[in-house]
């Protein structure tokens, strides 16, 4: 996911690091010839960089946990309401309306990525 960069800071190791507008950080390291990238070693250059956007992993990572625990939460709402439909003697149409009005009931704050 494509994040603005706010700013800059040093590490612990004298690197770069841009700081992204969602909170996470990335290195921008002038390591040639593996990684050009002369504009991190001037203030100039980290300012001319600020307002762009950069590539954000650990957002992606996040979302596909949080992507997944929604649709694990939501299958156990429904299997739970369809299976309670069947003991209340619910035909299956019913078994399934109950199980997608079950839905109504999800709360993301129950989500454990």
């Amino acid at each position: 996911m494509e994040q603005l960069i706010t700013n800059f800071h040093l590490d612990h190791e004298n690197h770069w690091v841009a700081d992204l507008e969602c909170g996470h950080g990335q290195h921008m390291r002038h390591d040639p010839p593996w990684m050009e990238r002369l504009w991190v070693t001037t203030a100039e250059g980290r300012l001319s960089r600020i307002g762009t956007k950069l590539y954000c992993t650990r957002c992606d990572e996040w979302i596909e946990k949080i992507s997944k625990a929604t649709i694990r939460e939501c299958k156990n709402l429904m299997l739970k309401a369809y299976e309670e439909g069947g003991i209340s003697g619910l035909c299956a149409e019913g078994r399934w309306e109950l199980a997608l009005d079950s839905l109504n009931n999800f709360d993301p704050k129950n989500l454990k990525p």
